[in-house]
């Protein structure tokens, strides 16, 4: 269905970007909020249009070239330098895991007063669980939740607007709109961010044809940042109190004084992590599988859950050690200018040239080769 292959793909990619941060209001609240609420908004929008502009490229790029894990995409338009990128990435990866499950222990501890690392430790073999299942399980497992955050963040919009809506009006009147404050926090958004595309470049398996490659990362940028407008407006309803808070969202939520809303975002939270640690463990899992594959031999499916565990396990060491505010507000901004560097500029001169430009294999041979690759992913 051309439905199914223009939406999924920025369904698994939101799914995966709304983790313990972004979910927990933590991200927004350190990127955008803090610049004043329009100014928050105006960044966002700025952000949408940056990642819609890299995964047209990203996903043509990868349908042309057939290249469905992060390295060998990278080395289209980056070649050597794609070492760097994936030192880059597998310190990014831990920075993200360990901010994942800090936000899933502390969340179990206010819902259960389960001790917070037991917390993240039962988030960790939760995630451990879903990676053992393979493509196509993971792609319906996470787009279906997004589908599932979307109708949940959308009724608690609602709701902030329906009962503090005078607020969130005086709120967006109380700082002046700077441009050029939002362009620099989109940028340092989109840096840290738009990594998580050439992790799970796998979605763009099902295009083909440029044109399903374009639409689709058209609507990813919107797909991908919408929640966050709903979020960031809900959010502003408080400003400037809560600005400080380790878990924004629970604030919203306790002034809202909605015992069955509260639950359900709570759920949705926690669904939003777990499909976080998925998406990225298991684009790593992929650069593995080829690893395997050269050497002649599938990656053991087990092997798959014991690489989530090992990773997650150092993550839970590196949260209770450090803290998610600290986290996000020092490792996110370095980790952004690192990525801006290294993956988006080369992506969008180099990359965006050869996606336009250059042409490698015939229209027959693309056929037979998303014919083989949708029979390998059964």
């Amino acid at each position: 269905m051309p439905l199914y292959r223009y939406i999924v793909p920025g369904l698994v990619i939101q799914a995966v970007l709304v983790g313990g941060g972004y979910a927990t209001g933590r991200e927004l609240v350190e990127f955008f909020l803090a610049r004043g609420p329009l100014t928050g908004l105006a960044g966002l929008v700025l952000t949408a249009v940056w990642f819609s502009a890299g995964t047209m490229v990203s996903f043509e790029l990868a349908r042309r070239y057939r290249a469905f894990d992060y390295q060998s995409f990278c080395r289209i338009f980056i070649g050597r330098v794609t070492l760097l990128f994936e030192l880059g990435y597998y310190a990014l990866l831990l920075l993200v895991l360990s901010v994942v499950s800090s936000a899933a222990g502390k969340l179990l501890l206010q819902m259960s007063g389960l001790p917070e690392l037991w917390g993240s430790i039962g988030f960790m073999a939760v995630v451990a669980f879903v990676v053992f299942f393979g493509n196509s399980v993971i792609e319906k497992v996470i787009s279906t939740w997004s589908i599932i955050f979307y109708a949940s963040y959308g009724t608690l919009f609602a709701r902030v607007v329906w009962k503090f809506g005078p607020e969130l009006k005086a709120a967006l009147a109380s700082t002046p709109l700077d441009w050029s404050e939002a362009f620099r926090d989109s940028l340092s958004y989109l840096g840290y961010n738009v990594v998580i595309v050439p992790t799970l470049i796998f979605v763009a398996r099902n295009f083909r044809s440029r044109s399903d490659a374009l639409i689709g990362g058209a609507l990813a940028g919107p797909l991908i940042l919408l929640p966050g407008f709903a979020s960031l407006l809900a959010l502003a309803a408080f400003f400037p109190g809560i600005l400080n808070e380790a878990l924004p969202i629970a604030t919203v939520l306790s002034r809202l004084d909605s015992p069955a809303l509260s639950l359900t975002i709570e759920l949705v939270i926690l669904g939003a992590f777990v499909k976080t640690g998925v998406g990225l463990i298991h684009g790593l899992n992929e650069r593995l599988a080829r690893a395997w594959a050269e050497h002649g031999r599938p990656m053991p499916r087990m092997a798959r859950s014991l690489v989530a565990l090992g990773i997650m396990a150092v993550a839970v060491f590196v949260a209770s050690s450090i803290g998610i505010i600290a986290l996000i507000g020092r490792g996110y901004r370095f980790s952004s200018y690192f990525f801006l560097v290294i993956f988006f500029v080369p992506l969008m001169t180099r990359g965006w040239w050869l996606a336009v430009r250059e042409r490698r294999r015939t229209p027959l041979r693309e056929r037979l080769d998303i014919h083989r690759e949708r029979n390998e992913s059964r």
